[in-house]
């Protein structure tokens, strides 16, 4: 089984993504956490990718975003299932998830796309915050309660992403809607899209998601 889970920033795709990959036994292929450890490096694609993403705010280009998700794509078994989250972002994107001699060679079951009002997604994102070691997600008033507290999982020190302030947010969100539509409509006219209100609870949501892939018996 391989999975596509796409979703505004906030929306909790990311949590939706670990949750199914646990339950499928699927590989977590996380294109965000994998762009920004390579924009960590002291290299040209690295400086590249790092002014792109967390300078400019911008989407890396399609031949950056090829050269790095072919790179870890080559790492995981052709037989292991895997869970893509947050990719294919655009429509020139696509070309990598076709299956095609000599590149993409899995089949797409499903692509889980959740939805959430604009306003919802500047709140959730504005209380978020992120440990330093494991990138553990934590929600401000709730899991801490002041900039000077540690992760209560890992204990190491937690900062708010540079993207996660109201006007990078709604640039995102912008970027999100414009981009990703070709994206949702090709995947819907291939009969394997699955549309999510990501509003109610973290367990409606997952239980709706679950029930909807029993839908598609594939």
């Amino acid at each position: 089984m391989n999975l596509i889970i796409l979703g505004p920033q906030g929306s909790g795709k990311g949590t939706q993504a670990k949750m199914l990959a646990e339950k499928f036994n699927l590989e977590y292929f996380e294109m965000g956490r994998i762009l920004r450890e390579v924009a960590k490096l002291d290299t040209p694609l690295g400086r590249h990718i790092d002014e792109t993403i967390n300078i400019k705010g911008q989407l890396v280009d399609g031949k950056t975003f090829g050269e790095v998700f072919n790179a870890k794509l080559r790492e995981i078994p052709e037989e292991r299932g895997i869970l893509f989250e947050g990719v294919p972002r655009r429509e020139d994107q696509l070309y990598y998830f076709e299956e095609k001699p000599g590149g993409f060679k899995r089949k797409i079951d499903a692509v889980i796309v959740i939805s959430l009002p604009e306003e919802e997604s500047i709140e959730r994102l504005s209380k978020r915050r992120v440990c330093k070691e494991n990138e553990h997600v934590l929600i401000m008033g709730k899991d801490v309660k002041s900039e000077k507290d540690k992760c209560p999982i890992c204990g190491s020190e937690i900062f708010q992403r540079i993207d996660d302030t109201p006007e990078r947010i709604k640039t995102r969100l912008g970027i999100y809607h414009n981009d990703t539509k070709a994206v949702i409509d090709f995947y819907r006219q291939k009969g394997i899209l699955i549309e999510i209100d990501g509003r109610p609870s973290i367990e409606e949501v997952s239980e709706d998601i679950l029930k909807k892939i029993e839908k598609l018996n594939f």
